[in-house]
């Protein structure tokens, strides 16, 4: 079996950005998207050239700190200040799920294509100034709609970058529920009382047999800034936990499950 092990955010903040490269270094992280975005952006991409082994991407962030373009150029994804507006805003407006693939759809789609191209290319030139190459993927952060997944496509055309959520389904990989991760606010208590660890081993116990599975979680640490930007506090030591667990590295290691990432799966 192949398992892609994902945590997404590198550089949303200092303490997610060090959590997540203590589970490079000492646990299970292969793959990991970074945020070009925040204050903390350049501190993470200083770490990309020590871990040749990590498969680094791009996590297009749309809801969170401030754009790289003007936000002149995109007001459908900024507020008043020209900050992100952020995903808790968004759902506030009338939504339903799409099961096919993991959008939201809005009553009134809430982003302008153009717009969302802007800025996510502005990204993706960020990214490339801020490591000096592409990024080996780009994968979307939070909140997913119609109109974002059209971007993500025109992008990863021009700039031959997997797409995450395309590339996955054409391979036929089995994705681990992360039904933990609960959307549009995850509050502090469930966060406390979830067991990530048992609940991951569960998981893969399930589906052994399959040959390829992916799991995307959210490791790091928690500090202030985090606090400011995002619901999922308290989860992203327990995924943290759960990725550097001895539970979890003696269980891959006897059922013989590769560590892969987007180069090799």
């Amino acid at each position: 079996m192949d398992l892609l092990f994902q945590s997404d955010d590198f550089g949303i903040t200092e303490a997610v950005t060090l959590g997540i490269v203590k589970g490079i270094e000492e646990g299970l992280i292969r793959n990991t998207g970074l945020f070009v975005n925040m204050k903390s952006s350049k501190f993470a991409a200083s770490f990309i050239p020590k871990y040749p082994e990590c498969c680094f991407g791009l996590d297009i962030n749309l809801v969170a700190g401030k754009p790289i373009s003007d936000p002149i150029k995109i007001p459908s994804l900024v507020n008043d200040d020209g900050l992100f507006i952020s995903s808790i805003e968004r759902f506030k407006n009338e939504y339903k799920s799409i099961d096919n693939d993991l959008s939201i759809e809005f009553k009134n789609e809430p982003y302008k294509y153009e717009e969302v191209l802007i800025e996510m290319e502005a990204q993706i030139q960020e990214f490339i100034n801020l490591v000096g190459r592409k990024p080996e993927y780009i994968h979307p952060h939070s909140l997913v709609t119609p109109t974002t997944i059209k971007a993500f496509k025109t992008l990863s055309k021009k700039y031959n970058i997997i797409f995450t959520m395309d590339f996955l389904k054409e391979i036929n990989i089995t994705f681990l529920p992360t039904d933990w991760n609960i959307k549009p606010v995850f509050k502090l208590e469930d966060q406390f009382q979830t067991d990530v660890t048992k609940r991951v081993l569960k998981q893969l116990e399930i589906t052994k047999d399959k040959d390829k599975i992916a799991l995307i979680c959210h490791c790091g640490y928690i500090d202030s800034d985090l606090l400011k930007v995002s619901s999922y506090s308290i989860i992203r030591a327990k995924d943290l936990e759960m990725a550097l667990s001895i539970e979890m590295i003696d269980y891959i290691s006897e059922n013989k499950i590769r560590l892969v990432t987007y180069r090799n799966i």
